[in-house]
């Protein structure tokens, strides 16, 4: 019984996660509404970014806290970035995958984050979907919230 007590906030959680995935992409032009906070970081044009990619931090059946990255990416052609805003649920979706990657196999409970760790993680995810060196990954924040 302590066991389904634990593993229902999970299965609330995944279900919350599937019809967040499953909502349709913004219209066109609507970037800017999409990340407001984007222009505080950077006034480049080539800057792409990707905010709220989270993932849950969990050892066994115990969730310990939550990672939250918030990165962006450095595209210098106009053409690539065009080509991501096209693609941006499949480069998210893959950056979603290394941060949770890193969350449930690599974090260490109590220890800072190695950003450097999560960065090369982020930029083989992006290269994977977009293609080795037409994007470079900047990370915005690196924040773990503890449970």
């Amino acid at each position: 019984m302590t066991a389904m007590r634990h593993l229902l906030p999970l299965l609330a959680a995944a279900a919350l996660a599937g019809e967040a995935a499953a909502a349709p992409p913004p219209a066109a032009g609507k970037e800017a509404e999409l990340d407001p906070q984007a222009k505080r970081i950077t006034g480049s044009d080539n800057y792409v970014p990707t905010f709220g990619l989270r993932a849950s931090v969990a050892r066994g059946f115990k969730l310990h806290g939550v990672l939250a990255v918030d990165a962006g990416l450095d595209v210098p052609k106009e053409e690539t970035r065009k080509t991501c805003a096209a693609i941006r649920p499949r480069l998210t979706s893959a950056m979603r995958d290394a941060i949770l990657n890193y969350a449930s196999l690599s974090y260490v409970i109590g220890e800072k984050p190695d950003a450097d760790i999560l960065s090369a993680r982020l930029q083989k995810a992006v290269d994977g979907v977009l293609g080795k060196g037409l994007a470079r990954v900047a990370l915005a924040s690196v924040i773990v919230f503890d449970n």
